[in-house]
């Protein structure tokens, strides 16, 4: 952790940095169709995060600042695992793959709430 940053903040920031921004447009899928610019966003909010660099990455980046918290992340890790495979397919407007993604974008934005509220186990 970065000198001063306690497992609390750097929860938090993972909670804003990351799961905010996940997920976004996972929260505003249709039931029906889903227009072409929210897959777009979803595109964005997982595989773009910043300029060329995927939500798992910058999720990679603030979790190493906590190595401690390397094993209550495992869960929230492995989600990220299952986004990047279908990667392709979100890119190809796959809404099944699309749908997928959001629900798991969703689960991560709830792990983490939910770590930083000191309920997940």
């Amino acid at each position: 952790m970065k000198e001063g940053q306690s497992r609390h903040e750097v929860l938090l920031r993972l909670t804003h940095d990351v799961g905010k921004y996940v997920a976004r447009a996972a929260s505003n899928l249709p039931a029906g169709t889903i227009p072409s610019a929210l897959i777009a966003m979803l595109v964005h909010d997982v595989y773009e995060l910043r300029p060329g660099i995927r939500a798992s990455e910058v999720f990679d980046e603030i979790a190493a600042s906590a190595p401690g918290l390397a094993t209550d992340l495992r869960e929230v890790r492995a989600s990220f695992d299952r986004i990047d495979v279908l990667e392709t397919r979100v890119r190809a407007s796959d809404e099944q793959a699309a749908r997928i993604v959001a629900a798991i974008a969703l689960q991560i934005r709830e792990t983490l709430r939910s770590m930083v509220r000191g309920k997940h186990e």
